[in-house]
């Protein structure tokens, strides 16, 4: 992980848009991190560079940041410059190695500043807290209080700090930092359940003596309260009971009015169908019956019958002369070859058959068809004469006689004709046969009629007579019904006033469970009740209500007491294992800076000796007040927290304290223990910023030496005026002021110098 490039816009002097970049030279294992050099003259705006980095990782501190207002940090103006709106700045981190514990590669971490106040914080473009900036930071080493950010104050002030603040240094240096915000964050939220605590436990004080008071006038409530719900299931009990029962009676008696009704009007209407038929068998034997107009209708079927039969006869006889008209006649004979004889005999014949067909179409007398038979009957004789005739021929020739076709279509025509009226008359015959044999059956149950209709009218009018009677009977019960159930209604309606003025409900949604009750006996206990409940008086149910809600207030603030001290447990265990593992990692971090500190001050010194002390912690008394505050009463025991304490002897020299120390030492010595710092725990980056202005020319060269060392697992960004230094960086970035009053960036690689040098010499020679 490195610092890739740092982009700084309207921050202080840096108006413009300004790119650095400090990518190092090659790639994998020969990859140096190198170091890059920012020189300028006094006031180019140099040291704003460090300020920008500081302030990107989140420094808060305006003082610390050189200004009075964190709106000093924008861009203000100058007389050739307006100012601007905003000052934002861009760290771009290469994080292949995740030492930044995140999923990318390329990490931009950007803050901005307006000048209505506001702020934004994003990570890889989106919006973050400052928080959450601070937090990833710390855990790869990187902090606006670790030293990745270092100015010539600040080294010193290593030296010039109190052993407790020298120690909260060594702490950021042992890498811990993550530690200690969880700590002081555990810190701060276990003050905060403190003050909670203190307040929850006021409250309780406070609301105990209360609740007691309510608890009291609860309970006379709660006793007051049993009684009217007693009361209140007794009177539930009676009224339901005598409702249901009222219910039960009534529905008896609605059943049974509703059954006598409906007898009444069944035997009403019996009586009045009984009456119609009486009334109309009355009538019936008055009219004498039906049988003579029966008789005459059979004497009249009876002669439609016998034309009917003897149209039949008529039908049947054309029918059966159709018939013999149309059989064919074949006749073969062997006549002599006088044709002409024969052709004039059947001539003479069909004429005869034309006839015979013509008379047959105007029968209309039965005396009419026996003519036609003997006249059908000469035709035939004429046809076996003519056949002898020919047999006496010796030269024979067939011959055959046939009805014509036409004539045979009008005789079947008339053929069915004559059957479908045959078929007609045949359905009216068998009709009126029919009706002749049930009129005269109607005539003789008619007779049989007459008798029972006395007899049944004379049981009718007894039937009537014994109806009347049990109508009246029902009647008389109907009447006697009705007036039982309007005695029940009238003690239902004030039952149902009685509740709603006792109980304030409707009758109507009492329960029963259907047992029977002693009405007596639970009148007694309701009236004992009534006068109980008057002996405890009635109490305002407000006070019931304030007393539960006081109740469940105590017991949330006591659940939340017992909470919050739990809470002050689970903190003091995690304050606990935070400064056990700050101090074990502390402890291994100052035993090797210490060895480092010594090997550095004797490399820069060339000679000496220097060591890193730790002082045990001191115990003292305060004595505090009830709020914890400084105050005089009981002494209390504390303890002082651990410190460290350095010594450092140049050669040649016997120094007890470093205030002995000359300037040059001092800043030496400073050195001496930032190159500890740095080489236990290297930083991703360290800006310095013109730490070693005191160093002579030799002491420059040793600070050369060690930086370049370092280098190899620490990026170095060394603002400087020193010439040794530049000589070290491998990249050179030039600050100048320009007329505006804006600081403007020159870069140049050392490399390309050298390169450009080289072939300045070959041109020479």
């Amino acid at each position: 992980m490195f610092l890739r490039k740092v982009e700084i816009s309207g921050f202080k002097s840096f108006a413009d848009r300004t790119v650095l970049d400090f990518s190092p030279d090659g790639e994998g294992a020969e990859r140096r991190l190198g170091i890059t050099a920012i020189v300028g003259p006094n006031g180019s705006g140099k040291s704003n560079v460090a300020d920008a980095i500081r302030w990107a990782i989140g420094e808060q501190s305006s003082k610390n940041l050189r200004g009075k207002k964190s709106e000093d940090v924008i861009f203000g103006g100058t007389a050739k410059r307006g100012k601007v709106g905003s000052a934002s700045v861009t760290l771009h981190f290469e994080n292949r190695d995740h030492r930044i514990p995140i999923e990318y590669e390329e990490v931009a971490i950007r803050r901005k500043l307006h000048r209505s106040g506001e702020s934004e914080f994003l990570i890889n473009g989106a919006k973050v807290r400052l928080l959450d900036i601070v937090d990833l930071l710390a855990k790869s080493g990187i902090g606006k209080d670790s030293y990745c950010v270092i100015t010539q104050g600040m080294s010193d002030a290593t030296l010039s700090a109190t052993p407790v603040e020298r120690r909260a240094i060594f702490e950021d240096a042992a890498g811990v930092k993550q530690y200690q915000i969880q700590k002081e964050r555990a810190v701060r939220k276990l003050e905060s359940t403190k003050e909670n605590l203190s307040r929850v436990d006021a409250l309780l004080v406070e609301i105990e003596p209360h609740l007691r008071i309510l608890r009291r006038q609860a309970e006379r409530f709660s006793q007051g309260k049993d009684v009217a719900e007693r009361l209140l299931a007794k009177q539930t009990e009676l009224y339901g009971y005598l409702w249901h029962s009222f219910q039960g009676e009534r529905g008896g008696l609605s059943e049974e009015r509703e059954d006598l009704a409906r007898r009444a009007a069944s035997l009403e209407r019996e009586t009045d169908t009984l009456r119609d038929e009486a009334a109309g068998l009355a009538k019936t034997l008055e009219d004498g019956g039906s049988a003579d107009s029966v008789s005459q209708d059979i004497a009249k079927s009876r002669g439609e019958l016998n034309a009917l039969e003897r149209d039949a006869a008529i039908l049947s006889g054309r029918i059966e002369a159709e018939l013999d008209r149309q059989k064919d006649r074949e006749e073969v004979r062997t006549i002599p070859v006088d044709l002409g004889y024969i052709r004039k005999s059947l001539e003479r014949i069909g004429a005869n058959q034309r006839s015979l067909f013509e008379r047959l179409g105007n029968v209309e007398r039965l005396e009419d068809i026996q003519d036609i038979r003997e006249f059908a009957r000469a035709i035939g004789q004429e046809v076996v004469d003519l056949d002898t005739k020919v047999e006496a021929g010796k030269v024979t020739e067939k011959v055959t006689i046939s009805l014509p076709e036409d004539e045979k279509r009008q005789s079947d025509s008339r053929i069915a004709a004559f059957r479908k009226e045959q078929k007609e008359s045949s359905e009216r015959m068998e009709a009126l046969r029919a009706d002749i044999a049930a009129a005269e059956e109607r005539i003789r149950a008619e007779r049989e009629k007459g008798r029972e209709a006395r007899e049944r009218y004379f049981l009718l009018e007894r039937q009537v007579r014994d109806k009347e009677r049990e109508l009246s009977a029902a009647k008389d019960r109907l009447n006697d019904v009705k007036v039982r159930l309007a005695r029940i209604e009238v003690r239902e309606e004030d039952l149902v006033n009685e509740v709603r003025e006792e109980l304030s409900v409707d009758v109507r949604d009492l329960a029963w469970d259907g047992n029977p009750r002693d009405r007596d006996a639970l009148m007694r206990e309701i009236i004992r009740l009534k006068g109980e409940a008057e002996r405890i008086g009635a109490i305002d149910p407000l006070v019931a209500q304030e007393y539960e809600e006081t109740e469940k207030r105590f017991t949330f603030l006591s659940t939340e007491s017992e909470d919050l001290r739990k809470a002050m447990a689970s903190l003091e265990e995690v304050i606990r294992e935070m400064d056990e593992r700050i101090e074990k990692e502390f402890s291994a971090a100052f035993d090797e800076i210490a060895r480092k500190f010594s090997h550095y001050f004797s490399l820069i010194f060339n000679g000496g000796k220097a060591e890193l002390v730790r002082i045990a912690p001191k115990r003292k008394t305060v004595r505090v007040d009830d709020d914890g505050e400084p105050a005089d009463g009981e002494d209390v025991a504390s303890q002082e927290a651990a410190g460290i304490e350095i010594t450092a002897c140049p050669p040649g020299k016997r120094i007890s304290n470093l205030s002995m120390l000359s300037g040059g030492e001092r800043s030496l010595t400073s050195l001496a223990l930032l190159f500890a710092i740095i080489s236990h725990n290297p930083p991703p980056f360290a800006v310095l910023d013109e730490v070693e202005a005191a160093l002579d020319e030799a002491n420059s060269r040793r600070f050369g030496k060690v930086l370049s060392e370092l280098s190899e697992r620490t990026q170095f960004i060394v603002i400087t005026h020193n010439r040794e230094t530049m000589r070290q960086a491998s990249l050179l970035y030039g600050v100048t002021m320009g007329d505006d009053g804006s600081s403007q960036i020159l870069s140049l690689h050392l490399e390309d110098i050298e390169k450009f040098r080289g072939a300045g010499k070959k041109t020479a020679s």
